[in-house]
């Protein structure tokens, strides 16, 4: 069966988001080793392009997925559905929070703490959407 044009808008904005943050994240963990190499404030630089568009990203995964939830009759889920569903909006939390304080961080361990957490906890997001999605 084919989406409605509105179903097929809200998915695609949600994964195009996810795309961006998710594997951002990754694509600018695997870049900052050899851009830091050229010199600090290259790094910098990197990261704060990266968070003109991962901010706003972030911003429309939230809008989307709780568009996604609004769109389910809760009625017809399983409770282990529902609990992985609480999971994680949980570490959608947990990864917004962390990236906030890894970009406040003034420590290489704050960043590299911070930084983890964030990256980790956005791969278990979109992992845990994945088996929400059936």
């Amino acid at each position: 069966m084919l989406s409605s044009a509105v179903d097929g808008i809200r998915l695609s904005l949600h994964v195009l988001a996810a795309a961006i943050w998710v594997g951002g994240q990754i694509t600018l963990a695997g870049l900052v080793p050899s851009i830091r190499k050229v010199s600090p404030e290259v790094t910098r630089v990197a990261a704060n392009a990266f968070a003109r568009l991962s901010w706003p990203a972030f911003a429309v995964l939230v809008l989307t997925g709780f568009w996604n939830i609004g769109t389910i009759d809760m009625s017809t889920q399983t409770t282990a559905w529902k609990i992985v569903l609480g999971v994680k909006i949980a570490v959608v939390v947990i990864a917004g929070v962390s990236a906030y304080l890894h970009t406040k961080a003034k420590s290489t361990v704050g960043l590299a703490v911070w930084g983890s957490i964030s990256g980790l906890s956005a791969v278990a997001a979109l992992v845990m959407g994945v088996f929400l999605a059936n």
